[in-house]
């Protein structure tokens, strides 16, 4: 009787247990939110046109009929215009019953595109699916992207930052093209504090990702107790608007050191 009853008792418990280890089965509304991501950087390239890029969207479960979902812009929080600066290609998309999502395609326009990033912000709408608590907003960036092109590095500029303060902010330099094809120069003839500002520039090497080195041609005549000082740095341009920003500038001599100078220059 004993061993019956533990008999008994044994296969309880191995039934409790199967019992805990059966996966749960849900059972409830399939619920609409960006299943991929809330948010995404894009760009434009020039000499493009557009870039369409894919949103994705899904359902916490499959569909048991075929439904209807519509991607919406919110023009409250967005800086780009629909049909001006951007186009939903499939604004309403069909998802057959027992899937899980699907994806819209949006058309960024280069017409549109600017170099500082434009907003885009997305919703999702369905008649027949009741949306989710999460992940209901996707936020789209997006901005002009030119390819490596040294042309626009050339003529007159203006200071927009100069730490070292040789230059004022508006203050005119010449910039002009050379002498290596991926090269340019930053002339010195408007430095009041040099003396061999006629012949001394910086010399900017430009690689195909934006990113430059700075060096001088000849060491910067100070006079006095500073003397003769050379130039090093590095930084980025943007070949879309031929702006030169040098964020780290360094002046070097016996003298002494100046390192993470800011020298920022937009064409006039």
């Amino acid at each position: 009787m004993k061993k019956i009853s533990f008999l008994i008792f044994a296969s309880l418990i191995f039934l409790l247990n199967s019992c805990k280890d059966e996966a749960e089965v849900y059972d409830g509304q399939p619920y609409l939110h960006f299943n991929k991501g809330v948010s995404g950087e894009f760009s434009v390239i020039q000499g493009t046109g557009s870039n369409t890029i894919n949103i994705d969207f899904g359902t916490i479960d499959a569909l048991s009929s075929t439904s209807q979902v519509k991607l919406v812009v919110d023009p409250t929080v967005s800086t780009a215009v629909e049909g001006t600066d951007f186009q939903i290609v499939n604004q309403n998309t069909t998802v057959e019953a027992g899937q899980i999502g699907g994806k819209f395609q949006v058309k960024l326009l280069e017409s549109g595109a600017t170099v500082a990033p434009k907003v885009i912000v997305f919703k999702l709408q369905s008649s027949s699916i009741p949306n989710a608590t999460f992940d209901q907003t996707y936020i789209l960036r997006y901005t002009k992207l030119c390819p490596f092109n040294i042309a626009p590095f050339s003529g007159t500029y203006k200071v927009v930052t100069d730490t070292w303060a040789d230059y004022a902010a508006d203050d005119l330099i010449s910039v002009q093209p050379g002498p290596g094809p991926n090269q340019f120069k930053i002339l010195a003839n408007n430095n009041a504090y040099i003396s061999n500002f006629s012949t001394a520039y910086m010399l900017v090497t430009v690689q195909t990702n934006g990113s430059v080195t700075v060096a001088s041609n000849e060491a910067f005549n100070y006079g006095g107790s500073t003397g003769l000082l050379s130039v090093s740095g590095s930084g980025n341009v943007n070949f879309c608007t031929g702006a030169i920003d040098i964020s780290n500038l360094n002046f070097s001599g016996a003298s002494g050191t100046s390192n993470g100078n800011k020298f920022v220059l937009v064409k006039n």
